[in-house]
Parts: structure tokens; C-alpha cells; sequence
């Protein structure tokens, strides 16, 4: 450890030589635009980390993340903010309400109240042939009572994802089609975030709104991801930086009071399709990389899935602790959106086995009932909005823009083989 700390010591004098003013003056700004579409006032500067701090980042100018906290990047709720002009998407509560109102959603007299309300059930969760539609939502058709950010004026914070100011009638950027872009929060054009839009006018995806608590189970030690930063030369401007993302092979280490600790060690998930790298820069103090494919890890109820961001893009900025803050943005297609966040319809036990449908179903009706949506709404939704991947055979877009808002702290990350204490126990 000591002879770590004298080559951060080394790193920091390398990089305090020639270029002191360019480690002082980390007062990040904006990216420089490159068309006067993008001129806006920049946003707020993030404290920048003292000399001191970034010699304990950096060794032989490498550095080591761990992502810290994880959300959407959202827009306003609906409330207050005129995002949702048409009014709230209404739920699977409203259906069921609505049926049992209805002349056949009558209890029977001698119905019994388990067996009435799985008839209910049934009835507003299975399709003509009795399937669940949670599972084959592409049986029914779209929601007439779903709502989508509509808003004029709405502004979020993101990335611009296919590099210009989209709006309908006008020619989409290559790989994507047409969609309204949103205005940045600090007056940016052209920030992609489409599953914003669909899910906007959703209960729980409003900041208080249970979606937002997903990274709890990376907290529980469940999964995690990493980032490393290779051939850094000068924190201010560097044209040439290697960005590695990947999934983390080890449990997140927390304090007494359940916060991350930054300088904890963490290993590398050793499959290889939870790894990327990509080529980056640093332009005025901000970090991006040229697009990438990302798939990480994601765990909930014990069951398995994989957050996947196609040709996905980071802008980071460095805060006072030594870490950094910014947004991971991509394309999720929007197969694995629904699977992933709604419809649980590809999600495996920790063995790897598909998990039983039933608890799928359970899962899935879970998640209509505590965020205010149906399953079939979500998903068409999400089919109409796609605004990139497309393709070019059919000429329609089969990924949707995501935005999420992340924080990470310094880590010392390994690429080593790991193993968890608890891996006898996943695999009996």
C-alpha cells in the first residue's frame, strides 16, 4: 500500500508539472459545442478535488471507480410542471376498479372472495387465450388510458445522444428516427431521453415514485459496476484516454451508516461480455468516450437480468472527494427495456435457469400494482417512442434513449478472478 501511495505521490507530480494550471483549474465546464445550436449557459461547476486528493486517485495516471449511486435521469414530475398536459397514464388499479364496476365484474353470490378476485384477475391480466399479458403484452393493444410527457417546455438533463436537435418533420440523424428532443435544464438542444417520455406521466417513475429505488439491491451487494481510466496525462485536457466499464465481481463495501467507502478494491467481472472499453477524452475538465456497448448486471428479488445500453456514451466531471458525477446514456433496446424493468420475461434464478413463470407473473403484476402502469400500456409505449437502433431492413427502431444519472467514487480496481463467499450456496 505505502509503495501505492509514493506512485500516486509520482502520478500527482507528473501531472501537477507542466499542466499545475490544469489541475487547479478544475473548474469544470460544459463541453464546448461545436454548433451554435448547442451555445447555453454551462452548468453548475462541481467543486474540484485539491492536488492532494487527485494524487490519491491517480497511479501512473490510471485510476479505479465504483459507481456509487445509479438512477434514471428524469425529467420534472407532473405535478406543477405541465409535462403531462393530457393528465396521469392510468394503472392496472383503475382496470380492476373498472371491471369490478362493470356488470360481469359483479361478485357472485356464491363466489367466494379468493376465487372472485382471481376471476378479477384474470380478467384484466390475461389475453383471448388466457395468457398473461405481462408475458405476451404484444397480445393486446396499446393502452387507449396511457399518457406520455407532451410538455412543451419541459427540460432534462442528459446527453445528446445522434448529435443534433431532433424534432418531428425533420430528417432524423443516421441509425435513428424522428422524435422530439428535449431542452436541457441549462438551455443544451438535443438531449435524447425517449424513455423519459414514455414513462413520464407513470406514479412511480414521479421523483418520490418506487422505480426509483432499483439500486437498492447493488447496496445489498448484489451487483455493482466499475470504471477505470488508463494513459491520463493531464486532468484538464487529454485527447486520448482509455474508459473501461464494467460489471463488478464483488460486493459494494459499505460503512457503519451504510455509504459506500471509496479506496475499497474490487474485481472485474471475468465474463467478457460484461466488459467494455472504449476511447475517450477530457475537454475543459469533462470527461466523454465515442460510443460503446455496455451490458451490466442487474438483480432483483434474487432473479437475473442484464441492463444493456447499445452505442452508450459518459460525460463526467470530477467533485471534491476525489470521484466523479455525470451521466451514462445509450440505447436500451426495447425488448430488454420491458424485460428488464416491467415484464420480467427473461429473468433466471442464480443458477442461470429461466425462473419459474409464475414467479415472473407475480413479479411482473408486482410492479403494475406498486408503480401505477399496465404491462401492455408500458409496452407499446415503448415500441412507439424507439427512437435509435434502427433497422434497416424495416426501417423501424427497435431501441429507445435512456439517460441515467450516476455518481462514483475512487476505487482500486483489479482484474483478478473472484469469488464470492456465498457462490457454494448460489450453486446448490
Amino acid at each position: 500500500m505505502e509503495r501505492n501511495r509514493e506512485g500516486m505521490r509520482r502520478v500527482g507530480q507528473r501531472l501537477m508539472g507542466p499542466g499545475a494550471i490544469a489541475l487547479m483549474g478544475l473548474a469544470l465546464a460544459s463541453v464546448p459545442s461545436q454548433r451554435a445550436v448547442r451555445a447555453a449557459a454551462p452548468p453548475p461547476v462541481p467543486a474540484a478535488p485539491t492536488p492532494e486528493v487527485l494524487r490519491e486517485v491517480f497511479h501512473n495516471g490510471e485510476a479505479g471507480f465504483v459507481v456509487t449511486e445509479i438512477a434514471y435521469a428524469l425529467g420534472p414530475d407532473a405535478k406543477g410542471s405541465g409535462s403531462c398536459p393530457a393528465g396521469m397514464s392510468r394503472g392496472i388499479r383503475d382496470l380492476i376498479k373498472a371491471y369490478k364496476d362493470s356488470p360481469d365484474g359483479q361478485r357472485r353470490t356464491d363466489e367466494a372472495e379468493q376465487a372472485y378476485e382471481r376471476r378479477v384477475g384474470m380478467a384484466v391480466h390475461a389475453g383471448a387465450g388466457g395468457q398473461n399479458l405481462c408475458m405476451h403484452p404484444e397480445l393486446a393493444g396499446p393502452d387507449p388510458l396511457w399518457r406520455m410527457v407532451s410538455g412543451a417546455d419541459v427540460r432534462v438533463d442528459g446527453i445528446d445522444l445522434d448529435g443534433q436537435d431532433s424534432a418531428p418533420g425533420k430528417r432524423p440523424a443516421a441509425g435513428t428516427c424522428g422524435h422530439q428532443d428535449f431542452q436541457g435544464t441549462h438551455g443544451e438542444r438535443g438531449i435524447d431521453n425517449q424513455f423519459y417520455r414514455v414513462v413520464g406521466c407513470v406514479p412511480g417513475f414521479q421523483s418520490t415514485g418506487q422505480a426509483n429505488g432499483w439500486q437498492t439491491e447493488m447496496y445489498t451487494g448484489s451487483w455493482g459496476i466499475l470504471i477505470s481510466l488508463k494513459g491520463v496525462d493531464d486532468l484538464r485536457n487529454d485527447p486520448d484516454v482509455q474508459v473501461g466499464i464494467y460489471a463488478n465481481a464483488d460486493p459494494i463495501q459499505l460503512s457503519a451508516a451504510r455509504a459506500a467507502l471509496p479506496y475499497a478494491t474490487y474485481a472485474i467481472d471475468q465474463d467478457p461480455r460484461f466488459r467494455a472499453v472504449a476511447h475517450g477524452r477530457i475537454v475543459d475538465g469533462v470527461l466523454t468516450i465515442d460510443p460503446v456497448d455496455i451490458r451490466l448486471h442487474n438483480i432483483v428479488n434474487s432473479m437475473k437480468d442484464e441492463r444493456v445500453l447499445r452505442d452508450a456514451r459518459l460525460r463526467l466531471t470530477f467533485t471534491a472527494d476525489g470521484g466523479m458525477e455525470g451521466f451514462l446514456a445509450g440505447y436500451t433496446p426495447v425488448d430488454d427495456m420491458y424485460n428488464l424493468q416491467f415484464g420480467s420475461r427473461q429473468s433466471r434464478t442464480a443458477k442461470g435457469d429461466l425462473a419459474p413463470e409464475r414467479i415472473r407473473i407475480q413479479v411482473s403484476q408486482g410492479r403494475e400494482d406498486a408503480f401505477g402502469h399496465t404491462c401492455t400500456g408500458v409496452y407499446h409505449a415503448l415500441q412507439q417512442a424507439a427512437d435509435g437502433l434502427r433497422d434497416p431492413a424495416t426501417g423501424r427502431c427497435t431501441g429507445i434513449s435512456t439517460q441515467y444519472r450516476i455518481r462514483i467514487a475512487p476505487a482500486f480496481v483489479v482484474d483478478t478472478p473472484t469469488k464470492s463467499v456465498n457462490a457454494p450456496l448460489a450453486a446448490r
